[in-house]
């Protein structure tokens, strides 16, 4: 599936889920409530194109593409104007990134109690 296709799916889905109603009696916080509930049961795996200095990355709730600055080899992204926020928001995604997919030795060592538990759900 495309870009225009996930796009097409998800108003779709939003008019399905309102009662095929069209698209302008729709409230904004209602489209997103089931934007956000069709993009959790059908994920998109959309990765970040890095080219040189930009990294693009696909926005499914907006259907547009970002276009950020990047140094090279170095994970950090900004939008022009915006560095510190980019960090900021870079770190906050690693530190989430972790702690939804722990590593292997993170696990063993949990297992064994070694370390605590990060997540008791």
């Amino acid at each position: 599936m495309d870009f225009k296709e996930d796009q097409l799916a998800i108003e779709a889905y939003v008019r399905m889920r309102s009662g095929w109603r069209d698209m302008d009696e729709i409230s904004e916080d209602e489209y997103s409530e089931y934007a956000m509930e069709y993009m959790d049961e059908n994920p998109f795996p959309a990765m970040p194109v890095v080219n040189g200095l930009e990294v693009v990355i696909y926005d499914r709730c907006s259907g547009e593409f970002l276009v950020l600055r990047s140094f090279p080899g170095i994970p950090f992204c900004w939008q022009p104007g915006y560095f510190w926020h980019g960090v900021r928001m870079t770190i906050f995604g690693f530190r989430q990134n972790h702690r939804e997919n722990p590593s292997k030795i993170r696990l063993l060592a949990e297992y064994f109690g070694l370390i605590e538990v990060a997540n008791e759900d």
